[in-house]
């Protein structure tokens, strides 16, 4: 479903994960179909009673059936204690000189929980670069054309207007909140040099303003020292993307597909991967997340599709999976390939 319409849809519905929508809609049918129910009774009109509790019935066994059916990632991202996925082999594959990808299957047990994209960029063949619409009105696949990236994903958080709620610098010009005080991250660039910068104790402002391009985020889930600085957080499961950067210096972007990872879990995940990642820091989350690839004559357009904070908001859940659209992005990094 288009952004538009979408916030539309929600000026009547409770915001984005502020409450479980599952017993809000549910919850709200059942209330009116009581309200007929007794109306009927009162009325003497048995037909309308007979409808209210038909339509009732048909409430409950759709709950009912959005429970016993929920995805083996939320099904086991509930569990008291949960276990680190195993991942399948990591293959990278070489799309464009300076640029290649790879996909990671994540089960537990027999369960697939989550798919992971990823892709690995040389900074000095490819120049990353930090963009915003305030119009809202691009999605990843348009910023992709447009700017003839080879790679595109989300940026850091935005608000409902599209403004950024984080400080940003994009063509060395500053976007976003005025006054910040961060205690995580930064990525920053100019030109070749690429960095992740920890702004614990450190003035933003100061941090950022010598680079051209830079956007601050949170949390970050691999810092200088290797700690995992994401707070632990069962109850917000969404998609994931992150920024990280390799033993190597080059620059790893990846973005998973189902709520199966807390932002801390997520963290942990990645200190333990073979990506052999240095540092590494998370961007926004939910069905938002974007990671388009178009090198050569390889493509991929991939999307997340969940965003949770009530892990009995089943009802949530199926919207995100089964009527996800792309949406759109106003904060988003690109990589474009270097003239040689």
């Amino acid at each position: 479903m288009p952004w538009k319409m979408q916030s539309l849809l929600w000026k009547f519905l409770p915001a984005d994960r502020a409450v479980n929508l599952s017993l809000y809609i549910f919850g709200t049918l059942l209330a009116l179909m009581l309200v007929v129910y007794v109306g009927g009774r009162f009325l003497k009109r048995r037909w309308l009673s007979r409808v209210a509790a038909a339509v009732a019935g048909l409430v409950l066994l759709s709950w009912g059936l959005l429970l016993v059916t929920r995805p083996a990632w939320l099904r086991i991202a509930l569990q008291a204690d949960v276990p680190m996925p195993t991942a399948s082999t990591l293959r990278w594959e070489t799309r464009a000189p300076g640029l290649d990808t790879a996909e990671l299957e994540l089960r537990v047990g027999d369960s697939v929980v989550d798919h992971m994209v990823l892709v690995r960029l040389d900074p000095q063949l490819y120049r990353l670069s930090v963009h915003w619409d305030p119009s809202g009105t691009r999605i990843a696949e348009d910023w992709q054309h447009e700017l003839d990236a080879a790679v595109v994903v989300n940026g850091s958080f935005f608000g409902d207007d599209f403004v950024p709620l984080t400080p940003l610098r994009t063509s060395g010009r500053p976007a976003g909140p005025d006054s910040y005080q961060s205690t995580h991250g930064v990525f920053v660039a100019n030109g070749s040099h690429v960095e992740i910068l920890d702004l614990k104790d450190r003035d933003v402002f100061q941090a950022i303003g010598k680079f051209p391009e830079a956007m601050v985020s949170y949390p970050l889930l691999i810092d200088a020292n290797g700690e995992n600085r994401a707070v632990e957080s069962k109850v917000w499961l969404v998609s994931r993307n992150f920024l990280a950067l390799d033993a190597s210096g080059r620059v790893v972007l990846g973005t998973t597909e189902t709520g199966f990872f807390t932002i801390h879990r997520l963290g942990e995940f990645l200190k333990a991967s073979p990506l052999g990642l240095r540092c590494a820091l998370n961007f926004d989350g939910g069905p938002l997340v974007s990671q388009v690839v178009h090198a050569g004559q390889f493509s991929r357009a991939f999307h997340g599709k969940a965003e949770i904070s009530n892990g009995s908001d089943v009802l949530r859940v199926f919207w995100h999976e089964h009527f996800g659209r792309s949406w759109t992005l106003p904060i988003v990094l690109v990589a474009v390939p270097i003239a040689p």
